[in-house]
């Protein structure tokens, strides 16, 4: 078997917004990228179909201004059976994401590219984080140790997070069943990460009073009193982890943070767990 090739998509912009969920069967707008329709595949294949999450929440705010990484296999088989079929992964001797044009030129004709995992990359800035016992967003509370009063432009304080360093996201990682247990996911947060540490200053937010950016909720990024902040991310970086796998995410180097607490989405008990990057050049 050979390497396996993360192939980059940037930021796909809010076309994405328009894609058709299931069952819809309504007509893609043509500037939405195919590599987010075969991203969006694998997505809905384990969140949806496996984990039983509602469809209507897969496409969010964030997917027109992260940044997503796919893996391909080449099957000799129909798309729709790829557990009949044997997997060469996308040729060459290193896993350094391609822009999807070129991976698109490098298919084999031989053979039918089947998207098997994939994962985003979201930049700051970004919501507050889900509060301990919410569910869905409702309800749920932060101990009473000062983080009551946030505000505008600050998240809550841990020991790992001062509650407004900026930072990046990862999530939506998912490998489709038949190819797990094949080091996928460890290659595209390697992959991403890696990738993050080499362009931070693509990262680099700047937000200002009165400044909003589109998130979802409450993810308005302000700053007060007025004040122009230019902070660099300087390498951190969150997950939001399904509870019963954070051995995984322990073991891609992220440690959990107790002070983030435990809340429920789509019927799924998560935790925040951080890490921080080396960058490059820095």
């Amino acid at each position: 078997m050979s390497t396996p090739f993360p192939t980059l998509l940037p930021p796909p912009g809010p076309s994405v917004l328009t894609h058709p969920l299931p069952p819809s069967t309504s007509p893609l707008d043509p500037a939405i990228p195919p590599a987010y329709t075969e991203a969006l595949s694998v997505r809905i294949a384990v969140y949806v179909d496996e984990q039983h999450c509602r469809a209507s929440t897969e496409i969010d705010a964030d997917d027109p201004r992260s940044w997503h990484w796919i893996v391909y296999a080449s099957v000799s088989g129909p798309k729709s059976h790829p557990s009949s079929s044997t997997p060469d992964f996308s040729n060459g001797p290193s896993a350094q994401p391609q822009d999807a044009a070129q991976a698109s030129e490098q298919r084999r004709p031989s053979g039918v590219k089947l998207p098997v995992a994939t994962i985003r990359l979201v930049p700051p800035p970004h919501a507050p984080h889900p509060k301990p016992g919410s569910v869905d967003g409702v309800g749920g509370a932060w101990p009473a140790s000062g983080n009551e009063k946030l505000h505008s432009g600050h998240d809550v304080t841990t020991a790992v997070h001062d509650g407004h360093e900026p930072y990046v996201k990862l999530g939506r990682l998912a490998t489709l069943e038949e190819y797990r247990g094949l080091g996928l996911g460890k290659l595209l947060v390697t992959t991403a990460l890696e990738w993050a540490a080499r362009n931070a200053e693509v990262l680099r937010p700047k937000v200002s009073e009165g400044e909003g950016v589109g998130l979802e909720g409450e993810g308005v990024a302000k700053e007060r009193e007025g004040v122009v902040r230019e902070e660099g991310w300087k390498g951190l970086v969150l997950v939001h982890a399904q509870k019963g796998v954070q051995g995984f995410w322990r073991g891609v180097g992220f440690e959990r943070d107790e002070g983030l607490g435990e809340w429920v989405e789509e019927e799924i008990v998560h935790v925040g767990m951080w890490r921080r990057v080396r960058l490059e050049g820095v």
